[in-house]
């Protein structure tokens, strides 16, 4: 999200998609011998890990992480954030049985921030693949998906090219029915107009809402949907709520009542990013969770009128027998 922040550390040192069903590709796959090769991107390595696991899986209980707006290898403040929601995931006492990121992974979309590393002020900063997969403080060995956000784009409203090089497709949909769970990842932080004000104006890319009903025609009972940006909707709808214009996508071309009509009676849990805190609300049966702690510079007190005070944090969820049970807000770094 690009708003004017007030940096909140204490101690700052400066398409094509993909579509999984568990049922009918595993059949032949023989998981000893599945580890990717070594250009293999991030989505395909967390899907062989995904269903490796689900397949051994004896519990009818497991539980998956959420979370956005990291700004991995965007400085060492950033870094450090990410980092102890990393060594957090680690410590929990269940291990994940997935990571799903809403968006803002990164800050530019750079190869150097996806990939291979930089210098911040001179200091040596790790990318965020170099974060994920590190050994002793990563999570190498839970599977990791991300949707791009509008800082991944090389440019505003730049392309995808990176993201899609490192991470993986811009949208996917993973339908596992031994756990009665669907996840769909969702490209919304397309530019696809600007208002009166010169004001960025987010949306769906080209055939997003498309792929979205498809896959929701076979969904589980389960259905996770993440996706960058929230929708302006209950009191997001408020213009007063937000600061920041950005900060929701609206019907522009349509695409929020498309979008509430696809989603309804069949989504339960939405998951994005885009403002940097934490917030939630619950529409035509829907619960929607903003989670943009992860790493960027937390918003003012007072950015959601009446929201928590912003802070950095991950989402623990815990789902039994296909339905989500217990939603437990995990904080991190400087306001742990």
């Amino acid at each position: 999200m690009r708003i004017n922040y007030i940096v909140s550390f204490k101690k700052q040192v400066r398409t094509m998609g993909e579509d999984i069903n568990l049922k009918s590709r595993t059949q032949n796959v023989k998981f000893n011998k599945a580890t990717p090769s070594k250009h293999s991107t991030l989505f395909r390595t967390s899907k062989a890990q995904l269903l490796a696991s689900v397949k051994k899986l004896k519990s009818n209980e497991y539980t998956f992480i959420g979370m956005g707006d990291g700004w991995a290898g965007n400085g060492q403040a950033s870094n450090a954030i990410f980092g102890s929601v990393l060594s957090a995931i680690r410590n929990l006492k269940k291990k994940p049985l997935f990571i799903l990121h809403n968006g803002d992974a990164v800050f530019t979309g750079s190869d150097q921030e996806f990939k291979t590393g930089g210098t911040y002020s001179g200091v040596p900063v790790k990318s965020l693949l170099q974060l994920i997969k590190d050994p002793n403080k990563g999570v190498p060995d839970i599977p990791f998906f991300i949707v791009p956000g509008n800082h991944e784009h090389t440019g505003i409203n730049g392309p995808l090219t990176n993201f899609r090089k490192y991470i993986g497709p811009a949208h996917f949909g993973i339908n596992l029915p031994k756990i009665k769970t669907t996840i769909i990842g969702l490209n919304n932080s397309q530019q696809i107009g600007t208002d009166s004000n010169g004001q960025t104006i987010y949306g769906f890319a080209p055939g997003e809402l498309a792929f979205l009903r498809n896959h929701l025609k076979k969904a589980q009972k389960n259905t996770l949907l993440t996706m960058h940006v929230a929708p302006r909707i209950g009191k997001w709808a408020n213009p007063r709520y937000f600061q920041d214009p950005t900060s929701t996508f609206g019907n522009a071309r349509g695409q929020l009542t498309r979008f509430l009509s696809t989603v309804r009676g069949k989504v339960p849990q939405v998951l994005m990013g885009h403002v940097h805190a934490l917030d939630q609300l619950t529409f035509q049966g829907t619960k929607y969770t903003i989670s943009g702690g992860a790493g960027a510079p937390l918003v003012k007190k007072g950015f959601l009128k009446g929201a928590p005070t912003p802070i950095f944090h991950m989402i623990e969820f815990t789902v039994k027998c296909g339905v989500i049970v217990k939603r437990r807000v995990i904080p991190v770094g400087d306001t742990a």
